[in-house]
């Protein structure tokens, strides 16, 4: 398939840059990236009901990724003994 994308100048200069350093014409980088792009699963794909359910918590991945951050750093102190504390 080939595609014609409009792509401003500035854009079009850093990947210009970009495909030099990696050795590549500026068409087959952005060809890769666009199928590196399509083949990434996203985490609905990934985890299905459990992202649904976090979906319906209204919380953030933010949010979600310092609940976990803390409640591992909780679980790693009991297990060794420890009260945790933030």
């Amino acid at each position: 398939m080939t595609l014609a994308v409009p792509i401003n100048p500035d854009t079009e200069a850093r990947l210009s840059v970009k495909a030099q350093a990696a050795g590549v014409d500026v068409t087959t980088y952005v060809a890769q990236l666009v199928e590196r792009e399509a083949r990434r699963v996203t985490v609905r794909e990934l985890s299905g009901e459990i992202a649904e359910n976090f979906r319906r918590t209204g919380m953030t991945e933010e949010e979600m990724g310092e609940l976990l951050e803390r409640e591992k750093h909780a679980a790693r102190e009991k297990r060794r003994g420890r009260p945790f504390s933030e």
